[in-house]
């Protein structure tokens, strides 16, 4: 009984904290969305160990357009970014370039894992990195 509390604790706890985060009005909310949205995908397949190679169609999809938006710049309207969401925006790059070069060591997974907490704390504060 005690440890079906506890589950339903942990769930609910959860489902409050969901993707509830404040995006600070310094932060380009578009850039911070997307940024997120990469990132929250190559953190799960990392934690299900799946290869880039592997990855749902969805996330090809997602991957591929984050690519052509930020990376490469080949989008219809090139995005030119400067100060925090420039910083938000490294952090999310970096991290799917990592991963598309593979994660087979444990540092790669735990230097993503850096990178998504300096991107948050970027978007929650609206500072970037030496600010």
């Amino acid at each position: 009984m005690k440890k079906l509390l506890f589950v339903l604790m942990a769930v609910l706890l959860l489902v409050g904290c969901g993707n509830n985060v404040k995006i600070h009005e310094n932060v380009n909310e578009q850039v911070a969305k997307d940024s997120m949205q990469v990132m929250d995908r190559i953190l799960y397949n990392i934690d299900k160990d799946i290869a880039i190679e592997d990855v749902s169609e969805d996330d090809h999809k997602l991957f591929e357009r984050f690519t052509n938006k930020y990376i490469d710049k080949t989008d219809t309207i090139p995005v030119d970014l400067e100060g925090v969401d420039k910083s938000v925006n490294i952090m999310a790059a970096a991290s799917l370039v990592t991963y598309a070069k593979g994660v087979s060591l444990e540092s790669d997974k735990e230097d993503i894992k850096e990178n998504y907490e300096y991107m948050m704390d970027f978007i929650e504060t609206g500072k970037a990195a030496g600010e």
